[in-house]
């Protein structure tokens, strides 16, 4: 069986908020893997940047954020570097969120089938509006091209082709409709004709339907604007000679891009600290070139060339802002032994207003040379690549059709309704049609939960973030929420990230578990490790901390609360409430060490010569008691 590919990558990521008091360093240095199809829970105490980092990788921080470093890779993209209008095309239809409380999530005086209408409309006229700036700029291009190379544009074969995708679309239309009104017409008749099945209410509902709307009927229309094949053929021919011109254009601006970015990179290739004179101006020229190299005929973006710009920009501000601080620095030491004196320590305010990790100016420039070179690799390769025309043309052939198509789509009441209501069963919902048109105060906890299920699920994301969507309910209807987002996982494959403070509650959905501490994952598994092999004594204590129905021993309270963020401890930020705490934990942060493949704690009990250590006896009873099922179920299962 093959291995899930990655869907998302968090690459040490550090964000921190300015406040009165100082800088909170909420997120310091995180990374993590999400695979497709499964589910990492990130796990942990309030405040320990669970739900900053889920914010993050949906681009809805608040205002006195600062992302300090790291990237969040997503589709080939850094989503810390896009612009908010390529964010938009990820935000809630590639990536969407659950909210903890379904209350306050909904609008207590908006009907519950217009919240689940909303973003599908919203959706359909993003997609429409994106679709018809295409569908022109494409135009624009065709128009251009064919000036610049003497190429003529039959603007009647254009014409021709809009006239028979709006006959398409008309038709798909009718088809459409008459496929809503047949599933409504059965649905009520099922109703109709099984009346105990179904609450009195319902039963008069579909009674009434069925007296205003007979059984629809449908004839599949005549297209008589379709193209002819020659037609067609003439379109694909026109297209080739247009799409070689732009190919050969585009080319000429790889080269001229890869060119600027060779000589820009030899300028500080083998440089310490390069002068800011020279490589500033150098780089902010390569990245307003890299921003006008685009091929004005391809259906699709080349994200590498596109990024490109605001991740140069981004490492150059990084960069010049540790040789700024370097030389102010220089500045103040040559300033204070003119007068014999030496540089004071730092008063508690001005820690507590530092970032939690300031970059050097080398390092600074380390983070360039992998950007360049990746960059000029990449040029390279188009340049070098092999571009077949004639499949290309014809492929772009069908999105320019279907991109007029999609110009010019609408999506009705009904059509949204039916979405809407389709999305309702999916999650669960009981009588959909009645609901629809009741408000959130009419719906108990579980079902409020279930309809912002239903709305974050209305665009069809390929990510799910969920922000203890299981926090406001009872137990019974926190393992319903639970099944029912392990369900929608299965149905729409979906790779999830689900947030939580409670590792009972993960137990039996989760595929990987990231335990995170004060901004930092102090243990990552699967969830055989982290259950069946915990190492770190976080962990413990939260395994510790949980109730079961078979546990005897009283339960652990982690002693004492979480750090202060504004001004983190110097070690290891859980050794203050740690009884397994070593000496280097006061003095040292321990790195991940690696247990297995998939497994790996942040604890200097796992360095070599370390004190054993092992997890206290609430907790080995469970492994044990967990360990004899597990042996029990196989030997039943064998036998």
């Amino acid at each position: 069986m093959a291995e899930p590919s990655k869907i998302l990558e968090v690459k040490d990521l550090r964000i921190s908020f300015r406040v009165d008091s100082g800088t909170v360093k909420a997120v310091r240095g995180i990374s993590f893997d999400l695979y497709r199809g499964r589910t990492l829970c990130i796990v942990g105490e309030s405040g320990s940047g669970k739900s900053v980092t889920s914010r993050a990788i949906l681009g809805i921080l608040a205002k006195n954020a600062i992302v300090e470093g790291g990237e969040i890779v997503y589709d080939g993209k850094d989503l810390l570097t896009i612009n908010e209008d390529r964010f938009h095309k990820i935000r809630g239809s590639k990536i969407s969120m659950i909210f903890q409380d379904p209350l306050s999530a909904l609008n207590p005086i908006m009907r519950v089938g217009k919240q689940l209408t909303e973003p599908i409309f919203l959706k359909a006229k993003a997609n429409k509006r994106e679709a018809t700036a295409n569908y022109n700029a494409i135009n624009r291009a065709f128009a251009e091209v064919g000036k610049a190379h003497n190429i003529p544009v039959n603007s009647e074969l254009l014409k021709r082709l809009k006239e028979a995708t709006l006959e398409e679309l008309d038709r798909d239309t009718q088809k459409g409709n008459y496929e809503r009104a047949l599933a409504a017409y059965n649905r009520n008749k099922d109703i109709v004709d099984n009346p105990d099945q179904y609450p009195a209410k319902n039963v008069k509902i579909a009674k009434n339907y069925l007296q205003k709307h007979p059984e629809p009927t449908y004839q599949e229309p005549t297209l008589s604007k379709a193209l002819t094949e020659a037609e067609e053929k003439a379109l694909i021919s026109m297209i080739y000679s247009l799409v070689g011109a732009a190919n050969a254009d585009y080319i000429e601006s790889v080269r001229a891009l890869h060119d600027k970015a060779v000589e820009v990179y030899a300028i500080f290739e083998h440089d310490d600290v390069p002068a800011k004179e020279t490589v500033m101006p150098a780089c902010e020229a390569l990245a307003k070139q890299s921003d006008r190299c685009k091929f004005v005929l391809r259906d699709d973006e080349d994200d590498i060339i596109g990024v490109f710009g605001t991740t140069l920009r981004k490492y150059l501000a990084n960069m010049y802002k540790a040789v700024r601080r370097e030389v102010e620095h220089e500045k103040k030491i040559a300033a204070l032994a003119a007068k014999g004196q030496e540089e004071p320590p730092l008063t508690t305010k001005q820690r507590a207003k530092l970032p939690e990790k300031q970059l050097s100016s080398e390092e600074a420039l380390e983070m360039l040379r992998p950007l360049f070179q990746t960059f000029i690799h990449h040029l390279s390769a188009l340049i070098e690549q092999y571009f077949d025309l004639g499949e290309y043309s014809e492929r772009f052939y069908r999105y320019y059709k279907n991109t007029l198509y999609l110009s010019h789509k609408k999506v009705s009441q009904n059509e949204a309704k039916e979405e809407a209501l389709e999305i309702m069963r999916q999650v669960g919902i009981p009588q959909p049609e009645i609901r629809f048109y009741q408000y959130p105060f009419e719906f108990s906890g579980g079902m409020r939960q279930r309809i912002v299920i239903a709305i974050a699920l209305s665009s069809r994301p390929e990510v799910l973030i969920c922000d203890e969507p299981t926090t406001a309910l009872d137990v019974t209807i926190q393992a319903q929420i639970l099944e029912l987002i392990n369900k929608l996982k299965e149905e729409l494959d979906l790779s999830i990230i689900f947030i939580t403070h409670d590792l009972g509650v993960v137990a039996n959905m989760a595929d990987d578990i990231a335990v995170m501490y004060a901004g930092k994952i102090v243990e990552y598994g699967t969830v055989d490790d982290i259950f069946y092999d915990p190492r770190h004594p976080y962990t413990w204590a939260l395994l510790a901390s949980m109730p079961d129905l078979e546990t005897k021993h009283k339960l652990d309270a982690i002693p004492g609360t979480p750090p202060n963020m504004v001004l983190p401890p110097i070690g290891d930020a859980f050794a203050a409430r740690n009884k397994y705490a070593l000496a280097i934990d006061f003095e040292e942060q321990p790195p991940l060490f690696q247990i297995s493949e998939t497994h790996a704690a942040a604890t200097w009990l796992l360095a070599p010569d370390a004190p054993k250590a092992t997890p206290p006896e609430i907790v080995r009873a469970r492994i044990d008691r967990a360990m004899e099922k597990r042996n029990a179920a196989k030997r039943k299962e064998k036998a």
